[in-house]
């Protein structure tokens, strides 16, 4: 589906091209008291919820979305996993809303060609 497309490619390169943002912990400020895996897991779900929610899709095609999302949320632990225990700061909190936005925007795409 969307995991093997040019577009997730592009993503998670834009993905490591944003680990300085989460390299240097200490001199950030933390604002939440949840971990950095528990917000992105946490945006995934609902931002995948929303695409359930949004359109009709068979039982299969809804599997096939969880079986995507957890490659992605695989990907997205091996990228940063020397932080995902930690807390996020504010800045982190946007661009996980953001990147998380961008996964969502590739399966309204995927399923948008695939209606078509």
């Amino acid at each position: 589906m969307i995991v093997e497309n040019d577009g997730y490619i592009e993503l998670i390169q834009y993905l490591t091209g944003q680990l300085p943002l989460f390299s240097d912990q200490s001199a950030q400020e933390k604002t939440a008291d949840y971990t950095l895996r528990d917000l992105m897991e946490e945006k995934l779900s609902m931002s995948m919820m929303a695409v359930f929610e949004q359109n009709e899709l068979s039982q299969e095609q809804r599997l096939d979305i969880v079986r995507e999302t957890d490659a992605i949320v695989y990907d997205l632990e091996e990228v940063l996993s020397k932080v995902l225990d930690t807390h996020p700061t504010s800045e982190q909190e946007a661009f996980i809303d953001e990147f998380v936005g961008l996964v969502k925007n590739l399966f309204d795409e995927h399923l948008r060609e695939y209606r078509v």
